[in-house]
């Protein structure tokens, strides 16, 4: 069974567990946990992932934020450009109850058209998540004329899709405003839950997504043809 509330998320600004990581209520262990306050990027945390061509790519910290860029002016346009960073171990253990939040900026795209921004559960190390044989993905979408955008949740298993949620795309194609999201996610025992800004976004009652121990990724991509569009994420914790 699937329950999806998001007309009230969409009145809100916000990214994926409760509302901030000091909710957390102190029951679980904290596995990971990064606000790039260091100034670079954390190589022992973190590894760059990227995948096909660029004219212009850049993975980097800014002002306590990790940020990801790309400009595809001139590419291949056969190809989306997917880049950003994915977790060195699989920190993220779902043979128990398991509790991941991010922030997003998705920082007020004037054109966000065929870009997208969020997070990979995937159990491969990869350059390219999205072409592993089964991964569990929660991003945003720019929608044409490309100020909005839509959340997409869906599952691969074994090489098969399945989305979750698609916020009524294509039927409603006029998606919603976006800022800065705060994302949570919790999965027990089947039981997955994502909020958004503190505001329930959606609930799977069974969901096996095949996998016991996934990398987490932070990914921005792109199709060709687009000048830079950076995006930014923060404050990164997985509890069990």
């Amino acid at each position: 069974m699937v329950v999806v509330r998001w007309g009230l998320a969409a009145l809100l600004l916000g990214y994926c567990l409760a509302a901030d990581p000091q909710d957390n209520p102190g029951r679980r262990e904290a596995v990971f946990a990064d606000d790039f306050s260091q100034g670079a990027l954390d190589e022992a945390k973190w590894a760059r992932t990227r995948c096909h061509d660029f004219q212009e790519e850049v993975v980097d910290v800014v002002d306590g934020r990790l940020r990801l860029a790309a400009a595809t002016l001139g590419t291949d346009d056969a190809t989306v450009k997917l880049h950003g960073v994915r977790t060195t171990e699989p920190v993220v253990d779902l043979t128990q109850p398991v509790e991941i939040a991010l922030t997003l900026d998705w920082n007020h795209q004037a054109n966000g058209c065929y870009m997208t921004a969020g997070a990979y559960l995937c159990p491969e190390a990869a350059d390219n998540p999205r072409d592993a044989a089964s991964w569990l993905r929660v991003e945003y979408i720019g929608v044409p004329p490309g100020r909005n955008a839509r959340c997409l949740v869906s599952v691969r298993r074994d090489g098969l899709d399945e989305q979750l949620l698609t916020e009524g795309w294509p039927a409603q194609r006029e998606g919603r405003a976006i800022g800065v999201q705060r994302l949570q996610l919790t999965l027990d025992d089947g039981h997955l839950r994502i909020s958004e800004n503190g505001a329930p976004l959606l609930e799977v009652a069974d969901l096996r997504p095949g996998f016991d121990r996934a990398y987490l990724y932070l990914q921005q991509s792109s199709h060709s043809n687009y000048p830079r569009r950076e995006v930014f994420a923060d404050d990164v914790r997985v509890w069990r």
